[in-house]
């Protein structure tokens, strides 16, 4: 039986963007991916539990006896888990860990494996690097609260002119330290440093977006040199592409990475979104999909979901990276490694910024494996959307 990632990974060379039913065929890809719940089946028996996966009853009673093990409450809403793949809340997450008896690095695979929608430690959050330090030490989730009691609240925004301090310093700091009291010394002594998020992140977007869409940016010069950006095939009119002096605005720049024509889509009586054709793809692929409001909301500094970041992140550097290299060769083609090298580059990126790298079982990270599995990784990401807003579009065309 192949594995979970072998089984994810068999779609890359069986669904080729020349088959008739190309996007109907990925669309389906959806039903490979497995809940909450089976994530939770395979790490809780790789944790002692001895019993029929079948049953639910006697799941739910081992993850109970575990939290009470701790002195810890199991959550209420733990059989609907099982029963309504109901969404886990992050914070029962790190409870749940706590629970097993997993240590930092046993909860950084959790997040990743099970819990594939956020990442794991944000040591930025005051609360998360008490965790951080305590999974660590093998502390419990009574010592942890205890902590974080003692502790004073952040402000809840950063000052002008504060320096900003980044997620490696914070957890190379606390990876230094062995007692408690060196934690909430520390933790007090820079509490105004906890009111920043994804700094690091938040600098690499940054940077990629005026990389992308500032003025003479990839989208500027890919337009220029290929005229891609919107292109009528059928009739060889060019669309008109609304840059300036500064370059792309947030929503032109969005449509240009996905070719995607500003018309069509306007057409669709949309505020400035393509959420009709996001909401095709699987629940954890749509949840914090990159969006316009999302790009000017990191771009302006404002806390966002982690999520929102790592994805937006992704995708930056996946049409950087693509578009680079269409630029410095004049041709979409992927040489045989640079797939691997796309990869490669994202996952330097995921760690730089303490973020989870890539994963085949994530659905919205599939995406990009499968698309950079193929010969014109760029070509075939934009004729998935194209294919996407036009089945869109022939149903509100046509709604009946």
């Amino acid at each position: 039986m192949p594995t979970y990632t072998t089984l994810l990974q068999s779609p890359f060379d069986q669904i080729s963007p020349e088959d008739d039913n190309f996007i109907e065929e990925l669309l389906a890809v959806a039903q490979l991916f497995r809940p909450f719940s089976e994530g939770l089946d395979e790490f809780i028996v790789s944790h002692g539990y001895q019993g029929d996966l079948t049953d639910i009853n006697g799941k739910t009673t081992f993850i109970r006896e575990a939290f009470a093990s701790h002195g810890m409450k199991p959550p209420r809403e733990l059989e609907k888990w099982y029963t309504e793949n109901q969404t886990v809340r992050r914070d029962t997450v790190f409870q749940l860990c706590f629970a097993l008896g997993l240590d930092g690095s046993d909860t950084d695979e959790f997040f990743r494996r099970v819990y594939t929608r956020e990442r794991s430690f944000d040591c930025h959050r005051v609360q998360e690097a008490v965790y951080y330090f305590c999974l660590n030490h093998g502390l419990s989730f009574a010592d942890a609260q205890n902590i974080c009691h003692q502790l004073p609240q952040p402000p809840k925004q950063a000052q002008p002119g504060q320096t900003a301090i980044y997620t490696s310093t914070i957890i190379a700091e606390l990876n230094h330290m062995d007692t408690r009291e060196e934690l909430i010394q520390y933790l007090t002594e820079n509490i105004a440093q906890f009111s920043q998020h994804n700094v690091t992140a938040y600098a690499t977007i940054e940077r990629l977006w005026r990389e992308i869409a500032g003025k003479d940016g990839l989208l500027e010069r890919e337009y220029r040199r290929f005229y891609v950006a919107g292109d009528d095939a059928a009739t060889g009119t060019r669309a008109k592409q609304y840059y300036d002096d500064d370059g792309f605005k947030a929503w032109d720049a969005y449509l240009a990475i996905f070719q995607l024509d500003k018309t069509q889509v306007a057409d669709l009586k949309l505020d400035r979104n393509i959420r009709p054709a996001i909401e095709l793809l699987h629940a954890d692929a749509q949840d914090s999909f990159p969006d316009r409001q999302g790009i000017e909301a990191i771009l302006a500094g404002k806390n966002v979901s982690y999520e929102r970041v790592r994805k937006l992140l992704i995708l930056l550097e996946f049409y950087a990276f693509w578009a680079r290299k269409r630029l410095e060769t004049g041709s979409c083609d992927a040489g045989e490694q640079d797939g691997a090298r796309f990869i490669d580059t994202v996952n330097q990126y995921m760690i730089e910024t303490g973020y989870p790298e890539l994963y085949v079982g994530n659905p919205y990270d599939w995406i990009f494996f499968y698309v950079s599995h193929d010969c014109e990784p760029l070509i075939t990401f934009r004729e998935i959307w194209q294919s996407l807003l036009d089945n869109i579009s022939e149903a509100s065309a046509n709604p009946n």
